[in-house]
């Protein structure tokens, strides 16, 4: 049967052809993947390309954003907890203060004490390169892994920190939390960093397994926010998140737009300000590791 004539001045929207076996998908999806990685490049990079009424730059921005408020809902911080829930005297005020109370003592202040009062490296120095090739490498092994731990932390945690930041409005008290979040991911990054190699060169010539212990705890002060809450009370606290952040509510209300269709200025400009601050602190903590990594196995 004949196809019915297209009316003349009349166009026709082009579709790509489907695909017909699993590599001409796998080329469409490489394809869809290239047009969403300019378009992230050109919208970090500021280029007047970057438009937020372009399907493309639009499509990335959403994706980016539900991406961080996955990262959010996942991660449930005692910081997260605070900016949800009641603030009257009850139990949820009352366990809320208790647990930010010891997540930023043990995060923060327990590995700065260490570092204050350089007690580890007091008999040895700050560099004694002294110890066996075995336990440098055990060392270098262990060191890495802080460093990953620390690289997934960014990409997690401080991203969904971000994006409560910037697009979940619940006033300037409950921003507090979220800024003291943030603050204190950094310090404990870097508080943690330094007490771990004085632990290490301390401890050089001692047991591996002390070597391995004292690792797992600076890792555990990185995380400690998340580990002290409960599945309960967990759980809670990402449907209270859920709740308020959904699409339309994003940004003051602002929202991102539908799902094809363009996205508000505002939010999109938001959403390239978070990737470039992650990306930069990326960079920031990949070198800085890197050099750590080195002057943890060479002093030991």
């Amino acid at each position: 049967m004949a196809e019915p004539a297209t009316p003349e001045g009349v166009e026709v929207e082009a579709h790509p052809p489907e695909p017909s076996n699993s590599v001409e998908a796998l080329r469409s999806i490489e394809e869809e993947e290239r047009k969403v990685k300019n378009a992230q490049g050109s919208a970090v990079k500021g280029s007047s390309d970057a438009d937020p009424d372009d399907p493309v730059c639009a499509t990335w921005a959403r994706k980016e954003i539900l991406g961080a408020k996955g990262s959010a809902l996942a991660t449930k911080t005692i910081f997260s907890h605070c900016f949800v829930t009641r603030w009257s005297l009850g139990f949820h005020a009352a366990y809320a203060m208790l647990m930010l109370f010891l997540a930023i003592t043990v995060q923060v202040a327990v590995p700065m004490i260490i570092i204050a009062t350089r007690q580890p490296i007091s008999s040895t120095g700050s560099c004694p390169n002294k110890s066996s090739a075995e336990t440098k490498i055990i060392g270098f092994t262990l060191s890495l892994y802080f460093v990953v731990q620390t690289i997934s932390l960014c990409i997690n945690k401080l991203r969904g920190l971000g994006f409560l930041h910037m697009f979940v409005e619940l006033g300037f008290a409950r921003s507090l939390f979220i800024k003291l979040a943030i603050f204190s991911q950094f310090c404990g990054m870097a508080a943690a960093g330094g007490a771990q190699f004085m632990l290490f060169i301390g401890n050089a010539n001692g047991a591996f397994v002390v070597l391995v212990l004292q690792s797992l705890a600076m890792t555990f002060c990185l995380t400690v926010d998340q580990n002290i809450v409960g599945h309960q009370i967990g759980s809670w606290t990402q449907a209270r998140l859920s709740a308020l952040s959904e699409p339309s509510l994003l940004n003051d209300g602002i929202g991102i737009g539908r799902e094809g269709g363009s996205i508000p200025t505002s939010s999109f400009d938001k959403i390239r300000l978070l990737v470039l601050g992650e990306k930069v602190v990326l960079a920031t903590i990949i070198t800085t590791g890197a050099g750590w990594i080195i002057a943890v196995t060479y002093c030991m």
